[in-house]
């Protein structure tokens, strides 16, 4: 395939990843009532769109989708600090696919990504934290640790389920192959 197509292809995807990073984490979601936050599983997409699509365009997706995610729910405020954290949630994922450190490139779950959504949760975790201090102070930021904690299992558990599944139907084959 000529790198134009690629280019095409990827980006495509990465509005794809975008809008179901979106949808899924303002529509699908259980408030925690701690500083109006909620638990999410749009972080299963953004892991999903890391393993599928090279740095930039995951980083790309999972930044847009978030802020978009944000803005759909009513937290605009969120939407920039969103923006940053979520496409740092890419780097574990995508360092995996870009440094060749999977003997499977194209299977979404590996040895190699097994651990990452503890990585990325962990990123996650830690943006937030550093974000709710600035914005309200850290002893609040701190009360939501849990929920984090708690979305970032969610998250995982969707990652572990959907890229099985899409493993199964061989889906980073076909994406680049059939075209």
């Amino acid at each position: 395939m000529n790198k134009s197509k690629k280019h095409i292809i990827n980006i495509a995807f990465t509005a794809v990843f975008a809008a179901l990073t979106a949808v899924i984490t303002s529509q699908l979601k259980l408030y925690t009532g701690i500083n109006e936050g909620y638990i999410h599983f749009g972080d299963g997409i953004i892991y999903l769109a890391a393993c599928t699509l090279p740095l930039p365009y995951a980083a790309a997706a999972a930044a847009v989708g978030g802020a978009a995610a944000d803005i759909l729910a009513g937290a605009a405020v969120w939407a920039v600090p969103t923006a940053v954290i979520k496409a740092l949630t890419t780097l574990p994922f995508s360092l995996v696919f870009t440094l060749k450190l999977t003997k499977k490139p194209q299977k979404m779950l590996s040895k190699a990504t097994a651990f990452m959504p503890l990585v990325s949760g962990a990123v996650t975790i830690l943006g937030y934290l550093a974000a709710e201090s600035v914005m309200y102070s850290f002893q609040t930021a701190v009360l939501s640790v849990f929920g984090s904690l708690v979305q970032a299992a969610a998250s995982a558990a969707v990652y572990y389920a959907a890229a099985a599944a899409l493993d199964k139907m061989n889906f980073k084959t076909r994406i680049y192959k059939s075209l």
